[in-house]
């Protein structure tokens, strides 16, 4: 009776580490680069974007 439970316990831990390797996550760096961003580069604002941002950051200066 403890033996089989230990064997349920043993499989069902292992089902649990199986269904934890998703296809999606293989090939994601581990190894990253302190201070080294890898994602894409960002677009830059328009002027009228830059000055409607600083128009509503206006109200925060002290």
């Amino acid at each position: 009776m403890a033996r089989r439970s230990v064997y349920v316990m043993i499989a069902a831990l292992g089902a649990a580490l199986l269904a934890g390797c998703n296809d999606e996550e293989q090939g994601r760096a581990v190894h990253l680069d302190k201070g080294v961003y890898k994602g894409a580069a960002d677009t830059r604002l328009a002027p009228d974007q830059v000055d409607a941002l600083l128009q509503r950051s206006a109200g925060q200066r002290f």
